[in-house]
């Protein structure tokens, strides 16, 4: 069989990201750095300078993720869309605000690339439940998960270093089941703060975009209005640059709302993976998310629909202002081609009256000159000679002739033309 050159890849990209199996007690710390399209490169190269200190193997120069293992802490490296992860993981001594990362080398930590988004740290242990409320502020949510093998409390509020953190209580001794666990609680919070960066992005459009849609109103307005072709016209370049502003903003926030619909999937999906059951006087993640991450994406959803419909709406005023100034010019057209066929059929006209004068001017000289040489036989000796008869036979031949020339001549002169 010839299998397809992505065949590979793809089944790859199924298995991609799988979860670490964890064995409880353990700190997982994950921080996603938004170092953007242009900065896998700059990623890749700070793994390796890491693999150069520990003494490892370098990844790939087209790796995407990569392991490392410190000895009393680990480190899982992954490329995402516009944003690396960078997960440690270490045994906890039980100090308070310990993390895993504070094993990893400073000034290797200090220098990732890109800014730095998320910082969060789960605390996984096994212990019973009553035990597990105890370390948690009033404010802090929580559920049971995964049918009551787990109960995760969290304040989702970052403490004094930045870090917000989760707090795992395992029920069930079970490696692979608290890893899928910690993975989907990690990627809840990646990906809730990934989709909250449309919402600043959204504020400051919607304030744009009130003054470009009262400009807006005023102009479409005016159209109701017809003050001339030179106003339509100027009407029409005002509506073509506010259009193209229009554009500018869309293109520019585009991608940014379109990837918080796609990242508030992802949380959305990844709770309800969790299977949820409520704690006692407590929200669930979902309640949470709910009240405080579902307003932040419908507001960018809506100041997106807003762009799209003012793009729409601006088109269809200028298509409509475009096609009056077309008709008006159709119109003035239409009129001086009607002139202009006034003019043409006066000047046919004047054309056939002076052409009538031209035969009689003509014919009178010619018949003149004809008669120079018919007077001078009749005073030379031609007697009877009456000159008025043979006048009176010449005009006729002569107009004639003359007629008959002219037109010819103007055939000739329309031939050439053609």
């Amino acid at each position: 069989m010839e299998f397809h050159p992505s065949r590979d890849s793809l089944l790859a990209e199924v298995h991609a990201r799988p979860s670490t199996p964890i064995e409880a007690p353990m700190l997982v710390t994950r921080i996603a750095a938004l170092s953007g399209q242009e900065g896998v490169a700059a990623d890749r190269r700070h793994i390796a300078d890491l693999c150069t200190r520990m003494g490892k193997t370098r990844p790939a120069d087209d790796s995407v993720w990569c392991a490392i293992d410190g000895g009393d802490w680990q480190l899982r490296w992954e490329r995402h869309g516009e944003f690396s992860s960078w997960t440690f993981f270490a045994k906890p001594s039980w100090t308070a605000g310990e993390s895993a990362i504070d094993r990893v080398p400073k000034a290797w930590l200090d220098s990732l690339p890109g800014p730095v988004l998320v910082l969060t740290t789960l605390i996984i242990d096994r212990m019973d439940e009553a035990q597990s409320l105890d370390p948690a502020r009033s404010e802090a949510i929580g559920s049971r998960v995964m049918g009551g093998a787990a109960t995760v409390l969290t304040d989702l509020r970052a403490d004094a270093d930045g870090m917000t953190r989760f707090l795992l209580t395992m029920h069930r001794d079970d490696p692979v089941l608290t890893g899928r666990i910690a993975l989907i609680l990690l990627e809840i919070e990646s990906y809730r703060l990934m989709a909250l960066l449309a919402f600043p992005v959204a504020q400051q459009t919607a304030a744009k975009l009130f003054d470009i849609e009262a400009e807006a109103r005023e102009l479409t307005e005016k159209i109701a209005t017809h003050m001339g072709v030179d106003d339509d016209r100027d009407l029409l370049a005002k509506l073509v640059a506010l259009s193209g502003r229009m554009e500018a903003m869309g293109a520019s926030t585009s991608f940014r709302f379109g990837a918080a619909r796609a990242y508030f999937d992802i949380v959305q999906t990844r709770i309800g993976w969790l299977g949820e059951e409520p704690l006692p006087g407590r929200q669930t993640m979902r309640e949470f998310m709910d009240r405080r991450l579902v307003p932040a994406i419908r507001t960018c959803v809506s100041v997106a629909d807003r762009e799209a419909g003012m793009i729409a709406r601006i088109a269809r005023a200028g298509q409509m202002l475009s096609t009056r100034v077309e008709l008006v010019t159709q119109k003035i057209n239409a009129d001086l081609l009607r002139s202009m066929n006034r003019r043409a059929s006066m000047q046919l006209r004047l054309q056939r009256t002076v052409e009538g004068l031209s035969v009689a001017a003509v014919s009178y000289y010619v018949v003149s000159l004809l008669l120079i040489p018919v007077k001078a036989l009749g005073e030379h000796g031609v007697r009877g000679l009456r000159t008025d008869l043979i006048t009176f036979a010449l005009v006729p031949l002569v107009v004639l002739g003359v007629w008959l020339g002219l037109r010819r001549a103007g055939r000739h002169i329309g031939d050439d033309e053609h």
